[in-house]
């Protein structure tokens, strides 16, 4: 077998991984011995500030939380982080001098609990946080004010993103969390719903504060839906930048 063959071979092994992995359903016991990405908490990033993003991102499990978490629900989180808005009067990272990242940094340094429910719930894609790899992917939950009974539509509210990562994936499997039965619907790779034949739960998620200023756009943040891409997905996606990633812990409140 020539090189060019054997190349042609590792390619379409790596599209069926990606492939595969693109319609995950349910967190995993996810190994991550051999991941070649566990020693790059930075990812595959190529700026400073999707480096400074991905470190908050990749932060790992620790050992035990703390005694006292802040519990808040969709008001009052976000309540609490267009107050960090307002004194950051920023978009991006790229926008804020050294005493501003000082002052972000304790913001992000945050562990707190959020309740609400979780509509919507699905696999991320391939990005740079996780170097790439689409097998070893977040997840992102969705949390709602209300619940719905029914995937995102036009005039619906916005939800709370609140992310999974590969380095906390195994520990909330371990712990006994799975979001087929939490989520109301599961979003597939080709961004079509499917119904988990329940209604959403209410939930707690507790974890980081992290700002994902890469999604702060007037295009994906906003209090209600406004319109349905072609893409079939919902915009604006998120009520705010600011998110719960990773989460540490998740447990259903009804």
């Amino acid at each position: 077998m020539n090189w060019a063959t054997i190349r042609l071979v590792i390619l379409a092994s790596a599209a069926l991984v990606t492939r595969g992995s693109a319609q995950d359903t349910e967190l995993r016991d996810l190994d991550l011995n051999h991941w070649f990405c566990l020693s790059k908490p930075a990812g595959a990033a190529t700026q400073p500030d999707e480096q400074e993003r991905n470190l908050m991102k990749n932060r790992n499990f620790p050992g035990v939380l703390p005694v006292t978490v802040e519990q808040l629900d969709v008001v009052s989180f976000l309540k609490k982080v267009a107050a960090y808005d307002a004194r950051l009067t920023a978009k991006h990272r790229t926008d804020l001098d050294g005493a501003r990242k000082q002052q972000l940094l304790a913001f992000e340094n945050q562990i707190v609990s959020l309740t609400g429910w979780l509509v919507l719930a699905y696999p991320g894609l391939a990005e740079s946080t996780n170097c790439n790899d689409g097998t070893f992917h977040d997840w992102h939950l969705e949390v709602f004010p209300e619940p719905s009974d029914h995937p995102p539509e036009i005039g619906d509210p916005t939800p709370i993103i609140c992310e999974v990562t590969p380095r906390t994936e195994k520990p909330l499997y371990d712990q006994g969390a799975r979001v087929l039965s939490l989520a109301a619907f599961i979003r597939l790779s080709d961004n079509s719903y499917r119904p988990t034949g329940h209604q959403s739960r209410k939930i707690r998620v507790t974890g980081y504060l992290m700002w994902d200023d890469l999604h702060n756009g007037p295009k994906e943040v906003g209090t209600r839906v406004t319109t349905i891409g072609s893409d079939k997905l919902h915009h604006p996606w998120r009520a705010t930048a600011w998110e719960v990633h990773p989460i540490l812990k998740l447990e259903t409140i009804e």
